[in-house]
């Protein structure tokens, strides 16, 4: 299985972060994607180790590379992309396997 991992920093979130957000839930039903979450930094208590910068986190689960690979150039994704990156002031991604 591949996690795909999506941290996003906003240079607005006051006013994208339910745009992304929504953007977000979409793209996670992509036919090849096995599951997804979506969501902010948890309050948990602040230790050293953690960092709650983001401002929304993605996770989206595929049972293959070749899954993945598809969701990457699915339409929904793009326009995901072309509809929000402007509202991003950072994005990072972690994509391990399980």
């Amino acid at each position: 299985m591949i996690v795909h991992q999506v941290f996003f920093w906003l240079h607005n979130p006051d006013t994208d972060l339910q745009p992304v957000m929504d953007g977000c839930r979409k793209i996670g039903s992509v036919s090849t994607a096995k599951d997804f979450s979506v969501g902010v930094p948890a309050k948990t208590e602040k230790r050293d180790v953690i960092d709650d910068s983001y401002h929304i986190a993605l996770t989206v689960y595929f049972d293959s590379i070749p899954d993945h690979d598809v969701y990457q150039e699915h339409p929904d994704h793009l326009q995901f992309i072309a509809d929000h990156k402007a509202k991003w002031a950072k994005v990072q991604v972690y994509d391990f396997e399980v």
